[in-house]
């Protein structure tokens, strides 16, 4: 299986299992009861700064990753794949990870840096279907 297709899937499983920091933040601050329910508004009660965190670095991931999921299977289909989209797509995998994470722990200098990097890696797999 190409490289491309296997950074594709492992952004796959990151992206599926991202909420569950945030899902914990709101159990641990909210309750089981609240989380199960059809989570109406708490007066007075905030989500951890951290899980506030998390929760924007998921929104982030869910507007980013579907750009990557039509560069490489576009690229995949016109059979495109090289050793530049290799290691475009790896580059992009990381620079997410590195983002959710740095986003997570309010690194904004780290968070920044990863994510133009995978944000131009990801353009630069777009900018290659074309060509």
């Amino acid at each position: 299986m190409p490289f491309e297709y296997q950074a594709l899937a492992i952004m796959t499983l990151f992206f599926l299992f991202a909420w569950l920091p945030t899902s914990v933040g709101k159990w641990k601050a909210f309750g089981f009861k609240w989380l199960a329910s059809n989570r109406y508004s708490l007066p007075g009660q905030e989500l951890p700064f951290w899980a506030q965190r998390c929760e924007r670095a998921y929104l982030n991931l869910k507007d980013y990753f579907p750009a990557f999921v039509v560069a490489v299977l576009i690229l995949g289909a016109t059979n495109q794949f090289d050793e530049c989209t290799k290691w475009l797509a790896g580059i992009f995998v990381v620079g997410r990870m590195i983002h959710y994470t740095a986003y997570a722990l309010g690194n904004v200098p780290l968070r920044a840096l990863s994510f133009f990097t995978a944000l131009f890696a990801n353009l630069f797999l777009l900018v290659k279907i074309l060509f």
